[in-house]
This record gives C-alpha cells, sequence and structure tokens, in this order.
C-alpha cells in the first residue's frame, strides 16, 4: 500500500525547487615564457646545473625548460592541491621533446614538498607515469606497473619534430583506490596535434595507495632520467571533483554544500585541515550571486578560526537563482579556498529527480566519461536531455564508467536501473 501511495504521489508532483550543485574545475598552466617561472613556482629536488628555463626554446620558440645533459632530478610545486576524496580528479597535461635515446621522463603527483629522485624520473613517495621511447612505467611509491608502447618505439618516431603531448589523469575511488590514464600524442613544433583527438597510445593502472589518499595536501612534480627529453614545455594542471589549489604557506580548508529544500537553505560544511605552521585566524564562507567564484571581498560568514570542522546555513533562498559558495581559511601567510558549490533554485518540470539519491555522479561536470560511486556494479542506464528525449543508452564499463564523449554540452539526466535520476553536466 505504501509503495502504491508513493508512486501516486510521484506522478502528481511536477514542479518543485531542484539543486544543481556543480563542483569546479580549476586550472593552472605554466608556460615557462615568464623570466624565472622555474625557480618561482617549483622547488628542486637535487642540485643539477644542467636544467635550467631558456627563452627560445619549446613550443613555438617562447621558453621552455631545457635539460642539457644526462642528469636525475625531480621539480615539485611550491603550491599544493587538495585531497578532497572520493571522486577527486586530476589531470596533468605537458608537451615534451624526446631527441635522445636513453631515459626517461615523468609527471605527477607526491606528497613531499621537497621530493628527491629515486627512479626512473619519479620520487620514492608519488603517483605517476615515467615514458621512455618504448613504453611506460606507472610509479606508486616505490611500486611500479611497466609496458611497451602498442607501437613500437612511439618516442622515437612519432613526430618528425620530436616533440609529444603526455596527458596523465588520475581519480580517487573509494578505498584509497587510484585509476591512472596516460594518454600520448604526436606533436608538432607549435603545439599542434599530429592525430588530434586520437593518442597513439593510451594505458592504464588501478592501484592502492593509502598513504596518498590520506594525504592532507599534495604536490605535482615533473622529473627527468638519464638524457631523453631536451625540453619541457606547457606543464598544465586541471582539478575537478573537490580537489582545489593550495597556494604555499596558505591552509588547507576542503568542504561543500548542499540545498536543503525542506528548509529553503544551503548547508555549508567545511574543514581546516592543515594550518601549514601558521595559525588560521578567520574561517568560514564566501558567496555570491554573481561573482564566480567569490573571494573575501564578497560576502562573507566567519565560524570561528583555528583548524578543525566547522558549518553554517545560508537561509531564505531566492527562487530562480544561482548561488557560488565555498569555503575559506586565512593565516599570515594568504587565503585559501575549498571547493566551489554551484546551487541553482530553478523551478524544473521533472519530477523524478531524486535530490538526495544515494548514487553520486563524478566528476560533475565532465567532458569524457563518467563515475557512479555504487559499491555494486551498476549495468542499465538511459540518458535523457532536459526535454525528457533519450540520447544514450547501455550498460557501465569498467567500474561504473559511462563514455559521454559523443554527447553535446549541457545538462542532462542519467536513470540508473535502480530509478534513481541524476543530473550532471557534459563540458
Amino acid at each position: 500500500m505504501k509503495t502504491k501511495l508513493r508512486t501516486k504521489l510521484c506522478l502528481v508532483t511536477y514542479l518543485f525547487l531542484t539543486t544543481l550543485l556543480v563542483q569546479a574545475q580549476v586550472t593552472n598552466v605554466f608556460d615557462f615564457n615568464s623570466a624565472n617561472q622555474l625557480s618561482a613556482a617549483f622547488t628542486q629536488g637535487g642540485s643539477s646545473l644542467l636544467i635550467t628555463q631558456t627563452t627560445n626554446t619549446g613550443i613555438d620558440g617562447t621558453g621552455a625548460v631545457n635539460v642539457s645533459g644526462n642528469t636525475n632530478e625531480v621539480f615539485t610545486t611550491k603550491q599544493g592541491y587538495s585531497i578532497s576524496g572520493e571522486g577527486a580528479h586530476y589531470e596533468f597535461e605537458t608537451y615534451f621533446k624526446s631527441e635522445f635515446n636513453s631515459g626517461y621522463g615523468g609527471i605527477g603527483f607526491t606528497s613531499n614538498p621537497n621530493a628527491t629522485h629515486n627512479f626512473y624520473a619519479a620520487p620514492s613517495d608519488g603517483l605517476g607515469i615515467s615514458v621512455h621511447g618504448g613504453g611506460y612505467i606507472f610509479t606508486s611509491g616505490t611500486t611500479t606497473n611497466s609496458g611497451s608502447w602498442d607501437g613500437g618505439d612511439v618516442l622515437n618516431s612519432g613526430s618528425a619534430d620530436d616533440w609529444y603531448l603526455a596527458v596523465l589523469t588520475i581519480d580517487l575511488l573509494a578505498n584509497s583506490y587510484f585509476d591512472m590514464t596516460i594518454k600520448i600524442y604526436p606533436a608538432n613544433a607549435d603545439g599542434t596535434l599530429i592525430t588530434p583527438g586520437t593518442p597513439t597510445e593510451t594505458k592504464t593502472w588501478n592501484v592502492q595507495n593509502t598513504a596518498m589518499a590520506n594525504s592532507e595536501i599534495i604536490y605535482s612534480y615533473f622529473a627527468f632520467g638519464g638524457h631523453r627529453i631536451t625540453n619541457f614545455d606547457n606543464y598544465t594542471i586541471n582539478l575537478e571533483g573537490g580537489a582545489t589549489i593550495i597556494e604555499e604557506g596558505a591552509p588547507v580548508v576542503i568542504g561543500t554544500s548542499t540545498h536543503n529544500s525542506a528548509a529553503n537553505q544551503i548547508d555549508m560544511s567545511g574543514e581546516v585541515t592543515d594550518d601549514r605552521g601558521s595559525t588560521v585566524t578567520e574561517r568560514g564562507f564566501v558567496y555570491s550571486t554573481s561573482v564566480n567564484p567569490p573571494t573575501i571581498s564578497d560576502t562573507k560568514v566567519v565560524v570561528g578560526s583555528g583548524e578543525g570542522v566547522f558549518n553554517d546555513a545560508l537561509g531564505s533562498l531566492s527562487a530562480n537563482t544561482i548561488y557560488y559558495v565555498r569555503p575559506f581559511a586565512t593565516n599570515s601567510i594568504g587565503t585559501s579556498y575549498g571547493d566551489l558549490s554551484t546551487i541553482d533554485t530553478s523551478v524544473l518540470s521533472d519530477n523524478n529527480i531524486d535530490s538526495k539519491a544515494k548514487i553520486k555522479v563524478y566528476p560533475n561536470p565532465s567532458t569524457n566519461f563518467i563515475r557512479l560511486s555504487s559499491e555494486t556494479e551498476l549495468k542499465g542506464y538511459a540518458i535523457y536531455t532536459m526535454l525528457g528525449r533519450e540520447v544514450l543508452k547501455g550498460t557501465t564499463v569498467n567500474k561504473n564508467k559511462i563514455d559521454i564523449k559523443s554527447l553535446s554540452k549541457g545538462i542532462y539526466l542519467l536513470k540508473l536501473e535502480n530509478l534513481e535520476v541524476i543530473k550532471f553536466i557534459k563540458e
């Protein structure tokens, strides 16, 4: 009887106030075109004098990191990045010139801001990839997973200009597991890809790394081993799924905000996990309905000081309004911000969306694929436009992964086999 009544209520409820919660993407680019960017933005782990920043090399000859001989060296970013838990997505892109036949180049992240070279162009406490002419080596601490490229000696023959683009993605899953994927694209000297949209090599590895998953702050690294790479340029870091940039010395703050439709308010939660050696004098939340992302120059809700968990609520929400909300924390060095939550209080005429769905979609927004945060494998799904037109249908693969590359940019509804409906954005 209860089941029938619930069904009837769903059928007659056509309009309701819903929430679109979007986690932001944060991007940082090191193009090495500005003088002294290498020394200003990175910490060198060793003392090699063979790695310098030059002004007339690199993509289009506008500046790059130059490696002039055989060396083993690691550089880590002085700024850090938060580990926000399951659903965090990290993407590292870089162009490199592969001219010689004996050595490795590596990228990834580490929990050590002063990491040094261990082996294969990687630190001993990192999570990343090292590549060489004929293959690759994934690293997780001192554990490795290696193999050969399907196309043979790819990094010695794929580009007439010897330039390549490497794209490494790392996704934090449940139980401290990470999914890692490396894609290699041959490129021209001006940065254009020879096979745009189609990597010549794609390799993956799934590994558990509890220490890295529990780190309060991580740092990106790039590394060289031996002498293969001569130029390293346009190093780009993309963060999604709650991960944020933490400037050198600033505190680490994480958190999220959700819409409480019953109370017509936004429930805001945050946590200062590390003050970085300088007491947090102020913490709380910033929000705006016009500025994206908001800062402490916008509306600020102060919730105490110091490390630890803090919460508050933003009430009396206006309908058909977008709220941009994120936590903040300030110490004597500077101010850090947590993940940006975008909450849309628009009225939609869809009566099946469960805003309290037990299963979540991440990363959201996304461009290539989405995952479902379910302990069990979910098979059937269908994707609809906001007008109710079915545009994609199938079964999940590889631990609840759904390929959405074929979809146009926009907002979609994902209907699962358990009848939950979840909203996501394709970028």
